[in-house]
């Protein structure tokens, strides 16, 4: 298979080498200072799409030649400029020489990207009267997108997924894949906090042909943060917010392109709050980015980029409601306690994962251009929480502390008095933790530690410890993307991936509470296997390990996937129709290494496990139909195949290497269609989509009641169906008012009966086979199926602008537990009792409206201090989210897949969600020298 991915990569590399003859011109232009007048050095100029580029020399000149003959969209890299004085015009190119009239910019007046405070983002604007009526310009790279520009940072509020997709958007930093190859989630805490650097971005919508990446079902994302993409500029700024966390200072230096050809660029922010908005919670983050770029002629630059957060916050829990109602605060969380009069959290999330990444850019010709990108990621990824050994459950909302688990009325009268007024009682009680461990009733002597005879341990067992769930990741990335412009009518894109990664999945001790140690002992095989000394080692390597802070105890396992993927895609533009297709073929391997024997499954749980490989193909294409330099109409497909996940796959990765029934490929079908209008002063982006997933699986472990023991629970012949419709329009209305609106309308439900298999946990024991789930037409959770939002802003000439936001989202479902969802779940009711409606239906949240407003103002400090020789700018945002204070929005619920199998009562284990903020301000003063 390695020979087959070399060759198809080689073949790729020579296809993308090919360039045919055609007309080309020269294209000429100077851009200015709108201020001054004065020329602008070191502007990249970039024609959108292709490799042609060209840089302003001393007096503001730059020359792009050999440009074939056509039609193109003018970009300029003078950020902390308005983008619409250059980007986005159409220049048309139809002789030998093409003289661009001269370019004054006028200075940006706020930090548009202010990702943390702006509710509405602004749509440049994009006049399409400039075009030529004898060839238009293709509208999917013309111009932003006005759905995605109304929806980025509104709709996150409410944690929307768009086409209820989950983690199907790709983003690359520099060519880097950001994804995790175990789950396919988003690596997006690689930079969090680093707002200035990732401005640089090129989006792709939907299943729209991409120049850096074959793309995915919703689009993907490439982020420039090289040294000379970079402005050229020395910027502070402070925020304050009563968020996630209370403050943030960030620094940002760019040196933009110096003599020598040589850029750098770096940036550092601190991000904390001592509480955040939600008690017990608490924020401390450090994040830094620096690149050093060479450019050793107009055909070759090298950069080295390295990115990164270390944060650390104490986590919000979810609840049921009758405990957010007793409380009388839908922001309980249970995740905290008071030890010696202080607030500890006991759900702590850590993240040290930094990146660096080595690029070399190669001009092939004035028609070609080879990306070549090598990142290398590694850090630890960890999160806290209470363990315990023969000893009651710690945990403050434990379903039998509720008053509705109480028989006896008195006590659940004293109980729910107890709820209400006592805070303590409410929350974990760290100082009882750390008395258990520290009574002497806890001295204990361990024999035969590590299995050697006579070696024998006395101390304070510790009954009660904090655990870190740790994952260490390596990852190791190679991306090469070639575009080359075969004349006016043909793109060629090609690319070559490699992906590699290895990721450790390990318990650590944390915190002893006040013990001397832990014993690595299975309680749970304790109670199953009483005569069996192998059965209760997690480790029959180390058996009656004693382990203190810092060591590794309970399971240890790594997970090893390794990817290659090849694809090639081709552009075709014509005077009304542009048209693309594209394919990809991809090898997936991955397998289970355990590091620890375990005693129940001697023979399947340590060293290496059989390799899952699997071949897969995607096919993709589109066809966009230009009635006029306004009107557009497309229609876009694809079909592929996609390997499963590593955490789909095995039952039971803790402690063996034993897969579900018939692993298989996901079969995946999608198509999308619109309309979209590019008027001067009107942008409308309508679309249908349809999306069909079949053959998923998924795998989750709880504690089932009928068994009465932990059970793996996997499900297969999962098929999902995703459908509904986007509308975005930006709409001018003159005198610098403008009207955003955006609304999605989703149709996302599972389309098949799912079978469940369930195994015990601690045995190889199967308890049900292939048990028939009643998951047909149930909705796929994951955020408002129906989000809206309609907004108005106002943006002066003297450089202040407001904007104003209402939405509102509906029909936000829970996850459902299929265990319910079955024969056994409801016999023997009868279908038309309520009991039998109250255990089958889905849980829906009740819509929900919010309103958000925000306002900027930037002064030029020059015209008030004489004495400033380079541009300087004061810029101040301020952003509320949530005006109305509503605090019923529910951000994320789900049942608990407990269920109470005996009394057929659903409310015994009780659904529970999160709600969204209430409301939240940000503020941030920025300082930047140009």
């Amino acid at each position: 298979m390695k020979i087959r991915v070399l060759l198809l990569s080689v073949f790729i590399l020579v296809v993308s080498s090919m360039a045919a003859l055609a007309q080309t011109s020269t294209i000429r232009g100077i851009l200015l200072d709108g201020l001054n007048s004065k020329p602008l050095t070191n502007v990249i100029v970039s024609l959108k799409g292709s490799s042609y580029q060209g840089t302003t020399n001393g007096d503001g000149e730059y020359e792009i030649k050999n440009v074939p003959y056509g039609s193109y969209i003018f970009e300029h890299s003078a950020t902390g400029f308005n983008q619409e004085d250059g980007n986005n015009a159409v220049i048309v190119v139809a002789s030998p020489i093409t003289t661009i009239p001269s370019k004054s910019l006028a200075h940006s007046p706020i930090d548009s990207d202010e990702q943390a405070s702006i509710p509405t983002v602004s749509i440049e604007q994009i006049d399409a009267s400039e075009s030529s009526g004898d060839n238009i310009s293709g509208v999917l790279g013309a111009s932003r997108d006005p759905f995605f520009a109304a929806t980025t940072f509104t709709f996150s509020n409410a944690r929307f997924r768009p086409r209820g997709y989950n983690n199907e958007n790709l983003t690359l930093l520099n060519g880097i894949p950001m994804e995790d190859q175990i789950n396919s989630r988003g690596l997006f805490g690689t930079w969090g906090g680093l707002n200035d650097i990732v401005r640089s971005r090129e989006n792709s919508f939907g299943l729209n042909a991409s120049n850096y990446t074959y793309g995915s079902l919703d689009g993907s994302a490439s982020i420039d943060a090289k040294a000379s993409r970079q402005r050229r500029q020395f910027q502070v700024s402070y925020a304050k917010s009563n968020r996630t966390y209370d403050n943030r200072l960030m620094a940002t230096l760019g040196t933009g392109l110096m003599k020598g050809g040589w850029s750098f660029s770096s940036s550092i922010s601190r991000r904390w709050a001592d509480e955040s908005y939600v008690k017990g919670t608490y924020y401390d983050g450090w994040s830094w980015y620096m690149s050093l770029e060479k450019r050793f002629s107009t055909n070759h630059s090298l950069s080295l980029t390295q990115v990164g957060a270390n944060t650390e916050n104490g986590s919000i829990g979810p609840a049921v409601q009758e405990i957010y109602d007793l409380v009388g605060d839908n922001y309980y969380n249970p995740n905290w306690g008071y030890q010696n009069g202080k607030v500890r959290n006991a759900n702590v999330a850590s993240r040290q994962e930094p990146l660096t990444v080595l690029t070399h850019e190669w001009k092939l010709s004035d028609r070609s251009e080879l990306e070549t990108s090598v990142g290398y990621q590694y850090g630890l990824n960890s999160r806290t929480a209470l363990d315990w050994f023969n000893s009651p459950d710690p945990r403050a909302d434990f379903y039998r502390r509720l008053p509705s688990f109480i028989e006896d009325p008195i006590k659940r009268a004293e109980a729910e008095e107890l709820w209400r007024t006592d805070e303590a009682y409410r929350q974990i009680n760290w100082d009882a933790l750390y008395n258990t461990n520290t009574n002497p009733s806890s001295f204990a002597t361990i024999e035969n530690v590590g299995g050697i005879a006579g070696n024998t341990v006395s101390g304070q067992r510790s009954a009660y410890i904090v655990t870190d769930r740790t994952i260490e990741n390596q990852r190791f990335v190679i991306n090469i993307v070639n575009n080359t412009t075969v004349n006016d009518h043909l793109v060629l894109t090609t690319g070559f991936n490699h992906s590699s990664q290895e990721s450790e999945y390990y318990l650590r001790v944390n915190d002893l509470l006040g013990g001397d140690f832990y014993v690595d002992i299975n309680q749970f095989a304790e109670q199953d296997y009483p005569e069996n000394e192998d059965a209760l080692q997690n480790n029959l390597l180390n058996p009656n390990n004693v382990v203190r802070v810092g060591d590794k105890y309970g399971y240890d396992y790594k997970a090893n996937i390794n990817k290659n993927a090849a694809w090639i895609q081709t552009q075709f533009k014509f005077n009304k129709v542009d048209f693309f297709l594209a394919t990809n073929l991809s090898s997936t391997n991955f397998y289970r290494t355990g590091e620890f024997q375990n005693g129940i499954f001697s023979t399947n749980s340590y060293g290496k496990s059989s390799e899952n490989k699997f071949i897969n193909y995607s096919f993709k294409g589109g066809l966009t139909y230009k009635l006029d330099g306004r009107n557009y109409f497309f229609v876009n497909g694809l079909t592929e195949t996609r390997a499963p996940l590593f955490e789909n796959t095995y039952i039971s990765p803790r402690t063996r290497d034993t897969k579900i029934n018939n692993v298989q490929n996901e079969e995946i079908y999608s198509f999308e269609g619109g309309y979209v209008l590019r008027a001067p002063k009107v942008k409308i982006r309508a679309t249908a989509y349809f999306t069909q997933i079949n053959n998923g699986s998924r795998v989750v472990n709880f504690y089932h009641e009928d068994f009465r023991t932990f059970v793996n629970y996997a499900f297969t012949n999962i098929d999902r169906r995703h459908t509904g419709i986007e509308i975005g329009a930006d709409i001018t209305l003159g005198q610098g008012w403008t009207a955003t609106g955006a609304l999605a309308l989703g149709q996302h439900y599972y389309t098949s009966r799912m079978l469940g298999n369930v195994t015990k946990d601690n045995s190889a024991e199967t308890l049900t086979e292939d048990e028939v789930i009643y998951s047909k037409n149930f909705y796929v959770a994951g955020g408002p199926q129906t989000a809206l939002t309609a907004g108005l802003s106002y943006r002066s000439k003297k450089f202040w602008s407001v904007y104003l936001n209402a939405n509102y989202y509906d029909r936000i479902y829970y996850d459902f537990n299929p265990a319910r969802r079955t024969s056994e779940g409801v016999a023997p009711l009868n279908d038309d009792s309520q009991q039998w409606d109250q255990i089958i239906d889905q849980k829906k949240a009740p819509g929900q409206f919010t309103l958000d407003a925000f306002g900027s103002k930037s002064w030029k400090l020059n015209s008030y201090i004489k004495t400033l020789k380079n541009p300087t700018f004061l810029v101040i945002n301020a952003g509320l989210t949530n005006i109305l204070n509503n605090q019923d929005l529910v951000v994320n619920g789900f049942e608990q897949l407990r269920f109470d199998f005996a009394e057929k009562n659903p409310e015994k284990f009780a659904a529970r969600q999160v709600y969204g903020f209430g409301t939240t301000f940000f503020a941030s003063v920025t300082l930047r020298f140009n």
